[in-house]
């Protein structure tokens, strides 16, 4: 992945004279005038305490804290990065704690685009006082101005040869007060760590095989839990023989509490057997059928829905003619390839929790209120897993762990979920339909735009203030419903994220048709509705590109008023080598047996994260339909990048999986529960069918830094459907893009 950035060569040469002997860091600080202070973060005003961030202990080491985790996505690389920059000490002596309800703040769910953004604005600050505060103690002790001093890998260093330790700073100083949120951070073009592609740290030891994974952890005196699911999710246990059951090879616990069934062994694969039986022997009553026996989509339109308009526009003169369109989206997995997986033990009424959670701290409350006890004797500790960018079974396996570990105080009990039980019983993404309409001027510009969205939730994670969103609670004896499901409220949105228009369109409305009830359980998949709003949205725009006979890219330009979303989308359409021409309905662009087609997509994740253009070249089959992705092009924008490499590690990363949903994931069901259970009945793609890749990113040092990770998966999307309807000229209305589908449509 390329870049463009600033120089700061020049600047460093001129410079460089001065600061012979001093570091460099600090020096630029005072050359190169203060950053202005920012707005404080909502992590500080919620941690405000700066021992919660950073620690500098007598024997010297520097110990810095976040409550993000790592997911795979490189997070703790780049907090590493951001402490040891504002604290000018090598990376390598940072110790980093991350996830720990013991030790870390409270920072909620590591989700959202928002780790760098607000997590790492905090660490920044943090750390930023706690260095202006050592270099305050060395320059009272020395009767020194502050500009006269330097820190070279946490040695502060004074005229005459001066040396002071920040361990020895700190032994006269307290860290454990408020942040001074006012601290100053140091300016762009001071920085030497931040903006460069420092080497991801979790990455060797995944490489090499070490024991980093949840799946890997075996405490001594380890036992294995596995849970007898239900045969649907409305069914209900009516009777279970116990004796039985306690008498199955290894089994050292039956436990049943309501329609709660499991098993602790001593070996893993004599639990997974237990639980087998025990539902093959149990008797259950089945509820009712999923839906009602319709579709998913007649559900969302046909059932009664909580219907608001979210967003309007004062409307401009009446189009001279309109277009309307309908999608939809089926269920989408996160179909991890590793398994949820949690280890939980009680000792004295405490219980310890090992989680891939991507919130440590909702985790806690959630267990809390299912197993009716204290936050405070509850400590959860992230360890990682398979990486999922949404809410999968993580947290569901640790309250699986501990319902099992309190039939054996004392013993570490660790759950490991099948796949298939991963498939069935995690969180789905939601399956979602989007109506749009817009008027066309004379000269086929845009003069309105409606967009409509049905859907189920997109967030049911752990975290409310009441309720349980762990599954099994639902199943005790007594009890501990879920929450009622809410929508989202904009910017942000959930089931409308992306759904208010990029595009200068005057008279805008988005309505949101949200159902709360779910008959298959939905939350988070990576974007939440943003995925699909911008897919549906960005397919729509090229058909009336189409109408008005102009060039997709060209229009787009036409209705852009924002500069940055204007300077990926050229920069993406240059590096793709976009030849412009109008897409032409009812038409596709042969080329021997293949249809060949280019598509554009564009975002503003959630209206106010990165900027990101795609483009794609398709190439469809005639006989079967079957798509297959040749090329990808992206440009992305996102302020200030603190790790280019991870940014891209992230965009690359999203194309490939948006590349997955929109050509073949889709979940079924039958009366009682998903029937999608491994990958023959739910294909992701494989490497032999990514396409190459070439993306660029555009820095900017002069800006906040913003949220990548869930930045390409709408724009991919959007252009692998638009690259679709190039080659084809037909409208394939239903995500994914499956060969029957894209057939039909060629057939229309």
């Amino acid at each position: 992945m390329g870049a463009e950035m600033p120089s700061r060569r020049a600047f460093l040469g001129a410079f460089a004279a001065g600061t012979a002997g001093l570091a460099i860091g600090f020096r630029w600080q005072e050359a190169a005038g203060q950053a202005a202070p920012a707005p404080v973060t909502p992590m500080l005003r919620s941690n405000p305490r700066l021992d919660s961030w950073v620690r500098i202990t007598p024997d010297g080491r520097i110990v810095v804290l976040t409550g993000r985790v790592e997911l795979g996505q490189g997070v703790l690389t780049a907090m590493r990065q951001i402490a040891a920059e504002e604290l000018d000490v090598a990376p390598e002596r940072i110790e980093l704690i991350s996830g720990d309800t013991a030790q870390t703040a409270n920072e909620g769910v590591t989700a959202g685009s928002q780790s760098i953004r607000f997590g790492g604005e905090a660490l920044g600050v943090a750390c930023a006082d706690a260095r202006a505060t050592l270099l305050g103690v060395a320059a009272t002790q020395w009767s020194m101005e502050r500009a006269a001093l330097g820190v070279r890998d946490g040695v502060i260093e004074g005229l005459g040869g001066r040396r002071m330790t920040y361990a020895e700073a700190a032994s006269h100083v307290s860290l454990v007060r408020p942040v001074d949120t006012t601290a100053r951070r140091k300016p762009p073009m001071a920085a030497t760590l931040i903006g460069t592609s420092m080497p991801r740290t979790d990455i060797p030891a995944k490489v090499f095989g070490r024991q980093v994974f949840i799946h890997d952890m075996r405490p001594e005196g380890l036992l294995f839990g596995a849970v007898a699911r239900p045969p649907g999710y409305a069914a209900k246990l009516v009777s279970l023989d116990m004796d039985w059951a306690r008498g199955l090879p290894g089994v050292v616990a039956v436990v049943r509490d309501g329609s709660f069934l499991g098993v602790v062994a001593r070996r893993e694969e004599q639990a997974n057997d237990a639980a087998r039986k025990i539902v093959a022997a149990a008797r259950w009553q089945d509820g009712a059928a999923l839906f009602g026996g319709k579709t998913a989509f007649d559900h969302l339109l046909t059932a009664p829905a909580e219907t608001r308009t979210i967003h309007t526009t004062e409307a401009g003169p009446a189009g001279a003619r309109s277009h309307r369109a309908e999608y939809r989206r089926g269920f989408q997995a996160h179909a991890s390839i590793g398994a949820s997986c949690a280890l939980a033990r009680w000792d004295d009424g405490r219980l310890t929790v090992w989680s891939h959670t991507q919130g440590p701290f909702p985790l806690r409350g959630d267990l809390a209120r299912g197993l009716r006890m204290q936050p405070d004797a509850i400590r959860v500790i992230h360890a990682q897993g398979s990486g999922c960018y949404g809410h999968n079974g993580a947290d569901d396996v640790a309250l699986d762990a501990a319902l099992l570990a309190r039939a054996v105080p004392g013993k570490p009990v660790r759950v490991h979920w099948t796949h298939e039980e991963e498939m069935v019983w995690e969180p789905w993404g939601s399956a979602m339909v989007v109506r749009l309409e817009a008027g066309l001027g004379a000269d086929g510009g845009l003069a309105s735009w409606a967009h409509d969205v049905w859907s189920f939730p997109h967030s049911t994670r752990p975290g409310g203030s009441s309720g349980c969103n762990l599954r099994s609670a639902w199943y005790l004896e007594n009890p501990v419903p879920p929450p009622r499901a809410t929508d989202g409220a904009l910017p942000n949105g959930a089931a409308a994220r992306n759904a208010v228009p990029i595009y200068a369109v005057p008279g805008q409305k988005v309505t949101t048709h949200f159902h709360a009830e779910m008959p298959v359980r939905t939350s988070a998949l990576r974007t939440l509705g943003g995925y699909f709003n911008v897919v549906a949205a960005e397919m729509f725009m090229d058909e009336c590109a189409a109408l008005a006979g102009q060039d997709p890219v060209a229009y787009r330009l036409r209705h852009l008023r924002d500069p940055r979303l204007v300077a990926v989308l050229q920069r993406a359409v240059a590096l793709s080598g976009w030849q412009p021409r109008p897409v032409t309905l009812g038409r596709g662009r042969a080329q021997g047996t293949e249809l060949v087609g280019t598509g554009v997509g564009l975002s503003k994740y959630k209206n106010s994260d990165s900027h990101v253009a795609v483009v794609a070249r398709v190439a469809v089959d005639v006989g079967s339909g079957a798509v297959r992705v040749q090329r990808m092009w992206a440009a992305t924008e996102a302020g200030r990048a603190v790790n280019p490499d991870g940014i891209a590690n992230q965009i690359e990363g999203g194309m490939v999986q948006s590349a997955s949903w929109t050509l073949m994931e889709e979940g079924r069901w039958d009366g009682r529960r998903m029937t999608s259970e491994d990958y023959h009945a739910y294909p992701i793609i494989g490497f032999g069918q990514v396409p190459a890749i070439e993306s660029v990113l555009i820095d900017r040092p002069d800006l906040p830094a913003l949220g990548v990770g869930e930045g390409s998966q709408g724009p991919t999307g959007a252009a692998i459907a638009n690259a679709i309807l190039d080659a084809t000229g037909r409208h394939v209305p239903e995500v994914p893009f499956t060969p029957e589908r894209v057939l039909a449509a060629l057939r229309a």
